[in-house]
């Protein structure tokens, strides 16, 4: 009689090498960032004002350097001050580009529920937080805006800029007065040479720097 039953065997069936990999492997926890307390509004506003108004003065030196070494022009107020406004300018709209990325963060956030992968992949937890960072930019960009209207802070951060860009302006031709004059002192002729230096500087150097109206009020008088 043949047997019709299963046989129940106690050894369980092979599994391949791919499955007994991946059941050896820690499951990874979600990543779920510390929340991060942060600051009163009114003072992040206050310091991302001072930030963005350092970053105005950096800017318009610059341009002073620029405009003094490459296109020989003297310092202006009035055009300093055009600078100034321009800079500031720029910055709010700086802000305002940052002000619609935080928005548009925030929107796609809205759609996204669960857990973030990375510290940039928002979900609908961060609405609030993105919210937030909309209305400082928002913020910051209209103190920008209003800056420009700010006599005051405009003919300070002229004076601060044209301060800083003279100061840079020196240092630059000192350092090259002194490497100019250690070449010289180390020419083998420059002790030989010196009364003639000396020759050409009060005749021809000097001379060049007198008045030229002294010289029409000397010939006038000889006549």
């Amino acid at each position: 009689m043949a047997y019709a039953g299963g046989v129940k065997s106690n050894v369980s069936p092979r599994r391949s090498w791919l499955s007994r990999l991946f059941r050896r492997l820690p499951a990874v926890a979600p990543y779920r960032p510390d929340p991060q307390p942060l600051a009163p509004f009114e003072q992040a506003l206050d310091e991302g004002l001072l930030i963005a108004r350092h970053g105005v003065t950096l800017a318009v030196r610059n341009r002073l350097i620029v405009r003094a070494l490459r296109e020989n022009k003297a310092f202006d107020e009035t055009a300093t001050a055009e600078i100034v406004d321009d800079e500031l300018r720029r910055a709010a709209e700086e802000q305002r580009e940052n002000a619609h990325g935080a928005e548009m963060l925030k929107a796609r956030a809205g759609r996204s529920a669960g857990f973030a992968d990375h510290a940039h992949d928002y979900q609908r937890i961060d609405t609030a937080t993105l919210e937030r960072r909309h209305l400082l930019y928002t913020a910051l960009a209209d103190s920008l805006e209003s800056s420009r209207h700010d006599e005051a802070f405009v003919a300070a951060a002229a004076e601060r800029a044209r301060m800083d860009a003279w100061n840079d302006i020196g240092d630059n031709v000192v350092a090259r007065l002194a490497t100019r004059m250690s070449s010289v002192a180390d020419e083998p002729d420059y002790e030989s040479e010196r009364p003639e230096r000396l020759r050409q500087f009060l005749e021809d150097d000097l001379a060049s720097l007198l008045p030229r109206d002294r010289e029409k009020d000397g010939d006038s008088s000889d006549g």
